[in-house]
């Protein structure tokens, strides 16, 4: 339960201070009494609500208690409330209430009058401390927002409706070092011409001015570092009215995101074109020396020799065109049409018999194959696990393949009886340039480059799909792929 309030009667005249503080001690206040300003002053403090002060004392004014009251950090949020016999016209009272007193009553008071008064009187103190509470935790609240905004990695500035510049925190000044014009009281007019760069962010500020709409950008600008690259977001706040009264605009250097996409392209474009065109053409050249026949049996080996060197370049192309666009951003391409597993899997597998044929490679399948996928990109699936499961099982052992047709998916498993991949390695066994390990004939030429577990589940994801691996001793090991009809 909060205590009452705690109000100072002072008046030098005993009987008028003891009716005063009976009818105030009856209403519920606490009160204390003073005779004196000299009294008045010692005894108010921090706790004191109110002082009723008289305003001719023996020692001093009343006046002169009150202008001390206001002025001490002790005292200085008590109210004041002057109650006189004497100073009764209206330039008492007006004089009374210039020196800082917040309420004048002419004695005698009628006691309900003199309560209500200092009921008014605490209320409006209440109303003081939460409006001084509630400043307090405004300007809490924005110097943290400021501190904030302040200590962001990415620039931040805020405009009013006119398009001048209020705030500018300390990244835009850093963004841009000795190129710096974001300087708080300009607008964006002064700006622009300033630094003609700044066109393209300045249009985008006018068009969230003028239509209250969110503004997305990238703008190019000079700065210390060199050229530099960022993307803007600009969010227009609106008032009761609905029309515009500011704009925060944030911003984020992408530099190195934009040489990042710069070396993607040009990558994708030496893989794609600068390499393949001389091993195609190397290709054709030894495809057209074997038709014509009249070679020497070492001419015709080292022609297969660059056919299957051709080959293999071809496949380490493919797996790098399509690692950069996994890992670069692009995306692996998924183009679906209505085909049938089974058929890809048995082209897969037959491609693999033939090129293996001292290899016994099972094929079972069951149900239904038809479903929503990209056929090559499935081939290139089986053919990885397929080859996989041939590197890495003995010579005299089956590789089993098995196909199945669910209700909502397709199922593909690859087994083959090799030395299971180490726990430790089952992890990452889907991550880039790595390899499982497990023979010796690994470290060798055809080793390849490692892509193609990683690829593999780059586009079953791209399906929608899973692919799992079990490893054991006594089980072998089992590539599991589910597939999505789509």
């Amino acid at each position: 339960m909060p205590s009452a309030p705690i109000i100072l009667n002072v008046n030098d005249d005993l009987a008028s201070r003891y009716v005063t503080s009976r009818v105030l001690s009856l209403s519920g206040f606490q009160v204390l009494e003073a005779g004196t300003g000299k009294e008045t002053l010692a005894l108010a403090d921090e706790q004191t609500d109110l002082v009723i002060l008289d305003v001719r004392l023996p020692d001093m004014s009343g006046l002169e208690v009150c202008r001390r009251l206001k002025a001490s950090p002790r005292t200085r949020n008590a109210l004041v409330l002057h109650l006189s016999a004497q100073a009764v016209g209206p330039a008492d009272r007006a004089q009374g209430l210039e020196h800082g007193a917040d309420a004048y009553l002419v004695a005698p008071v009628d006691p309900e009058e003199l309560v209500a008064q200092v009921h008014a009187l605490l209320r409006l103190r209440r109303a003081e401390r939460e409006v001084r509470v509630l400043s307090d935790q405004v300007q809490q609240q924005r110097r943290l927002l400021e501190l904030a905004m302040a200590a962001a990695a990415d620039p931040i500035a805020l405009y009013d409706g006119d398009g001048k510049l209020i705030y500018a925190n300390q990244a835009v000044a850093t963004s841009r070092g000795s190129h710096h014009v974001h300087i708080p009281g300009r607008t964006m007019d002064a700006l622009r011409v300033m630094d003609p760069q700044l066109e393209p962010f300045a249009k985008s500020l006018d068009a969230a001015r003028r239509t209250g709409q969110v503004q997305r950008g990238r703008v190019t600008l000079s700065s210390d570092k060199g050229t530099r690259h960022f993307e803007y977001t600009m969010s227009p706040a609106t008032g009761p009215t609905g029309a515009v009264e500011a704009v925060i605009a944030t911003g984020q250097d992408v530099t190195e995101l934009r040489n990042a996409e710069d070396f993607r392209e040009q990558f994708l474009g030496i893989l794609g074109h600068d390499l393949r065109n001389p091993l195609n053409a190397l290709s054709m050249s030894a495809q057209q020396l074997q038709r014509q026949g009249e070679l020497s049996d070492r001419q015709r080996v080292f022609t297969e020799r660059i056919l299957t060197s051709a080959e293999r370049m071809e496949r380490m192309i493919r797996q790098l065109l399509d690692f950069a666009r996994a890992r670069l951003g692009a995306g692996l391409p998924v183009v679906r049409s209505r085909c049938d597993l089974f058929d890809v899997v048995r082209g897969a597998v037959d491609e693999s018999r033939a090129s293996q044929p001292h290899r016994e490679v099972m094929l079972d399948m069951r149900g239904d194959g038809r479903g929503q996928w990209d056929a090559d990109r499935l081939e290139q699936v089986v053919t990885n696990l397929v080859s996989n499961a041939l590197k890495f099982s003995p010579a005299d052992s089956p590789v089993r393949v098995s196909a199945e047709g669910l209700e909502s998916e397709a199922v593909l498993r690859v087994h083959n009886l090799g030395a299971p991949i180490p726990a430790e390695q089952l992890p990452h066994v889907f991550a880039a340039w790595r390899r499982a390990g497990r023979s010796d004939r690994e470290r060798g030429a055809s080793a390849g480059l490692g892509l193609g577990l990683y690829i593999t589940e780059q586009i079953v994801k791209a399906h929608g799909g899973t692919v799992q691996v079990s490893s054991t001793e006594a089980q072998g090991t089992t590539f599991t792929v589910r597939l999505p009809r789509g």
